[in-house]
């Protein structure tokens, strides 16, 4: 059985957006979900989210997914860098995701420099990978998410006029992502 963990980013909580949405539909699906806690996103500290993820990801093998959103992505991106040194990982889909310096948030530069990713080994050990981008994401400019898809050699799936992907731009629930989802949560 599939193990989804739904990783929020950052100023958001696991209750936000199309999070509890696709939790739902997971567990419908009969594969199990977890949403998960990273502590004072309105101020997040590296070293912090790096314990959370450690702490709620506990499995991780052939039967995990990752999906990530906007700055979770990067956090769980650095976790999976230094946690999959012996196993591997079905997929991980990432949405608004992205390794350089925001010019709309530089609060996170420090945030963001601080991870550190393994191209090599997320290639190998997440066997299926996507990224989801917005042709006008206000944080996340397109070639940002487009360069983190090249660095993960994932399979780019933009939308057009999704904003961030949040529930301030219509995303309470999200059916472009259930549709690359679904099929990964049936696989042996």
């Amino acid at each position: 059985m599939k193990n989804v963990y739904i990783i929020h980013g950052y100023r958001a909580v696991p209750e936000d957006h199309w999070f509890i949405w696709l939790e739902q539909h997971i567990q419908q699906a009969g594969a199990t979900a977890e949403r998960i806690f990273l502590a004072d996103s309105a101020h997040p500290d590296p070293e912090v989210w790096q314990e959370c993820l450690n702490a709620q990801c506990s499995v991780l093998d052939e039967n995990t997914i990752i999906v990530a959103h906007s700055l979770g992505c990067l956090s769980s991106l650095n976790f999976l860098s230094k946690s999959l040194q012996h196993s591997s990982i079905a997929a991980g889909i990432f949405v608004s995701g992205f390794t350089e310096k925001l010019k709309a948030i530089p609060e996170l530069d420090t945030f963001i420099e601080s991870q550190r990713l393994d191209d090599k080994l997320l290639r190998q050990k997440i066997l299926r990978r996507y990224v989801f981008l917005s042709s006008n994401d206000p944080f996340v400019p397109p070639p940002l998410s487009i360069r983190l898809g090249q660095r993960l050699n994932a399979q780019l799936l933009e939308i057009k006029q999704a904003g961030h992907f949040m529930q301030e731009d219509g995303y309470t629930a999200f059916p472009q992502l259930w549709d690359v989802l679904r099929p990964l949560l049936s696989e042996s």
